[in-house]
């Protein structure tokens, strides 16, 4: 997220005042740079690409898989598996705890783990209210952590885990911007509400102090499932397992997958491209796209071609005179991702205007579009009116390219893009000597998604100004898109 700090105590005498932030935008370049001719879409309900694909074919071919530690995986994916579920560590409280343990330090750290649910809808799934104390006195280290495992409210009747005894070297994180790093003796925790007691995750819980002054807490799954499989013509060596926060078990869609060249652990894994390393990542070989899943213990991977109906997207400007069109990037579905030009052993599509993608409602995980000299990055949008990172409060992500076999799917930009500002919000005050975040995003409320990194020769910043609410100019200044 880029912004600029405006430092109002040089500029602002006298009361509170009411900031008024005006954008100016480029006349003739953004204003037809947003939107998508919606209008040019066949309304046809369809199924999504991974909705079909939950039910797994009779020819999909089965590879067996075992549990293996985490520490005992190959450097080149270990790290992907070493910081899942996070949570931010504040000095308050959690307004949903009971009753707290009596702690020894003054300053205790609190915060709760997301554990299920979906990952844009903070307030699905278990939450885990966790506390972090000091034993040997404020300021003398983070060593004791209480998670309300039994889901009641009541931390004090959780027992402390300590730290642990003998951490595997392989466990531990670079230490880059830490200047703490603790894992604690692991817990197990509750995916889904049809586990029982004997159907639980191990995880290591993790406490991380940065040297800014911030603190974090992550749960890490001690465990992975591992084979040889087969994609197409191509043999790798697979790792599944929870990467990027633990949201079901091992057959959901956001599960990590990583690949290896078989045989050969100290290679990069494939595939290379941003959301390539999910379960519900399709895959591209020879002109073929495959589709995985896994049982969800995780003892088995399935593989087998998508042999459904193929769309088109394609890539116009309107009524604007362009000469070049381009797009390469990832597009996602709820139960999909799919790059437009990766594929398995240098088997890329060339950069184009359109693209033949199997049916499915998307929206772009990371869309580079250029039209002649100018291009910009397409991002699904995280912010709300006055709330960064707000996004999910709105609802559920929108999914509105649609790609139907019957009409292709024209992203013309025809339309005018809207400015948000994630900060501040529309009532905030700001006091006499204090400092305003101004943070705008340029969005496409029709696509959900945002703008950034927009480009003609070089990146083109709009100019933001301040004034107070008798027009009084207190700062200005460029800014790019957050």
């Amino acid at each position: 997220m880029y912004y600029r700090r405006a430092d109002m105590s040089r500029r602002v005498r006298g009361k509170p005042v009411r900031p008024c932030v005006l954008v100016l935008l480029f006349c003739g370049i953004l204003p037809g740079l947003a939107t998508t001719a919606l209008g040019s879409v066949s309304t046809t309900n369809a199924p999504s690409v991974a909705r079909a694909a939950l039910t797994i074919p009779e020819n999909a071919t089965a590879f067996e898989l075992k549990e293996t530690s985490v520490f005992d995986l190959p450097e080149t994916v270990r790290g992907g598996f070493l910081l899942v579920t996070y949570s931010a560590c504040g000095t308050e409280p959690d307004e949903a705890v009971r009753r707290y343990p009596v702690f020894t330090s003054d300053k205790p750290l609190y915060g709760s783990f997301q554990v299920g649910g979906e990952q844009r809808k903070p307030e699905t799934g278990y939450h885990y209210p966790f506390a972090i104390d000091e034993s040997r006195g404020t300021g003398q280290g983070y060593d004791r952590i209480y998670i309300d495992l039994n889901l009641n409210g009541d931390l004090a009747d959780d027992a402390c885990r300590h730290p642990m005894k003998d951490v595997p070297e392989k466990a531990l994180v670079a230490p880059g911007s830490y200047v703490a790093q603790v894992c604690f003796d692991p817990v197990t925790v509750q995916v889904t509400p049809e586990d029982d007691p004997q159907h639980r995750l191990e995880v290591i819980p993790r406490f991380f102090a940065e040297k800014s002054g911030r603190s974090f807490a992550t749960l890490m799954p001690t465990t992975v499932h591992t084979g040889t499989i087969r994609i197409g013509w191509k043999k790798f060596d697979a790792v599944l397992g929870h990467s990027r926060g633990i949201l079901g078990w091992f057959n959901h869609p956001t599960t990590g997958l990583f690949l290896l060249p078989a045989g050969q652990p100290g290679d990069s894994p494939f595939p290379r491209w941003y959301g390539g390393t999910q379960l519900k990542a399709m895959h591209r070989s020879l002109g073929t796209y495959y589709r995985l899943s896994a049982t969800p213990n995780g003892d088995r991977l399935f593989v087998w071609p998508y042999q459904g109906p193929f769309g088109e997207l394609k890539i116009r400007a309107g009524e604007r005179k362009v000469w070049t069109m381009l797009a390469t990037g990832i597009l996602e579905s709820r139960d999909a991702a799919i790059s437009l030009t990766e594929g398995f052993g240098g088997n890329n599509a060339p950069t184009s205007d359109s693209y033949r993608l199997p049916v499915g409602d998307y929206g772009p995980l990371m869309l580079n579009v250029k039209l002649d000299s100018l291009s910009c990055l397409l991002l699904r949008n995280s912010h709300a009116d006055g709330k960064p990172r707000g996004r999910a409060e709105q609802g559920p992500p929108v999914y509105a390219i649609k790609i139907r076999e019957d009409k292709p799917f024209v992203l013309d930009f025809s339309g005018k893009p809207q400015v948000v500002f994630a900060s501040p919000a529309k009532d905030h005050r700001v006091k006499l000597g204090s400092e305003l975040e101004v943070k705008a995003v340029l969005v496409d409320p029709a696509l959900d998604i945002m703008f950034r990194a927009i480009s003609q020769g070089g990146q083109l910043n709009p100019r933001v100004v301040i004034k107070r609410a008798d027009g009084q100019v207190v700062a200005e200044g460029t800014m790019p898109f957050g």
